[in-house]
């Protein structure tokens, strides 16, 4: 690492420079101007997560992986690890991508690893994308996940008692909103826990200084995301806590939550403000920070690959979950 720069912040690793530079010649950082643009973006992210694979040694780590019909229409990925006690903890795992970008199949490095190393089931669903299908459609999709999840965990050595919600980015902003959903309902057995990695939990408008301070060059680009939430959720009030759960005036009860932030990315300050908003509600909160990495950094396995604050961060959420969701 190098010396402190102006603004008081270490600057980026020079490996973690190189990676960026290169991630940028494989997937443009400037939002897709149409819909051959957006073919590419989702194409580019696909190649190189499946490219990285093969960087990470010993996948798929004992873990079975089957194809999931959750309705005629919504379909996900089961990740089941060959060892632990059944009935075996299950996470609902909701991809990240802008609502728009990621796939079941992007994340399906971060899944394996996930799921071996916490020995946790996981069902990674396939929800509908914008601008094919804007808000409330994603929400709508995880939500019907999660609920098929508590009627059919038996089926697959999971116990509907021992149930988790978590995603990544955008991913983490369905998750948010639907454990606020779920824990404010009376019909259902409460969420073990939640995961948000880098979660989306405020509109752009609300001008967090981390959309200025880390606005181009770290990977994911703050007018990106302003395209992101066009394509998402155009003509929603920025206040609407479904699309926005920073701006939800009183929290449920919640169960224990991680969240994870980057020092160098757009999303820092609204996931630090998620963590004090929890707080102060009470809710068991575990706060990850990495002082000198950005968005991204714990799920894209090129990024778990090359650097080892990456591969801690993936163990210690890992080993969060495993003993969170151990807790009787």
């Amino acid at each position: 690492m190098g010396t402190i720069s102006d603004d008081g912040r270490k600057p980026l690793d020079e490996a973690l420079r190189r990676l960026l530079d290169e991630q940028a010649k494989a997937v443009p950082a400037a939002a897709p101007a149409g819909d051959a643009e957006l073919v590419e973006l989702r194409r580019g992210l696909l190649e190189k997560a499946l490219a990285s694979r093969t960087s990470i040694p010993g996948l798929p780590n004992d873990v079975t992986a089957s194809e999931v019909s959750l309705s005629d229409t919504l379909t996900g990925r089961l990740y089941k690890p060959s060892f632990g006690a059944r009935p075996r903890p299950l996470l609902v795992y909701l991809h990240g991508g802008g609502w728009v970008a990621g796939s079941v199949a992007t994340h399906d490095p971060f899944c394996r690893l996930l799921c071996a190393a916490a020995g946790t089931m996981i069902l990674s669903v396939e929800y509908r994308r914008a601008p094919e299908a804007p808000y409330p459609a994603a929400v709508e999709d995880a939500s019907a996940a999660l609920s098929f999840a508590f009627d059919h965990a038996p089926d697959w050595g999971a116990s509907p008692q021992n149930i988790a919600i978590g995603g990544d980015s955008a991913g983490a902003n369905l998750a948010a909103v639907v454990a606020n959903h779920i824990s404010a309902a009376s019909d259902r057995p409460p969420l073990r826990a939640l995961l948000l990695l880098y979660p989306v939990t405020d509109h752009p408008s609300a001008n967090h200084p981390s959309y200025l301070e880390n606005a181009t060059g770290f990977g994911l680009e703050a007018n990106l995301m302003r395209w992101f939430w066009n394509q998402y959720a155009a003509g929603v009030p920025p206040q609407d806590a479904n699309i926005s759960p920073l701006r939800l005036p009183a929290l449920p009860p919640l169960p224990p939550t991680l969240i994870a932030t980057a020092e160098y990315d757009v999303l820092r300050d609204e996931g630090i403000a998620y963590v004090e908003k929890l707080r102060h509600a009470g809710v068991a909160v575990t706060h990850l920070h990495a002082a000198d990495m950005n968005h991204n950094f714990a799920v894209h396995p090129a990024t778990v690959a090359r650097f080892p604050q990456s591969r801690s961060t993936l163990g210690e959420i890992a080993s969060w979950l495993r003993t969170t969701m151990a807790r009787t």
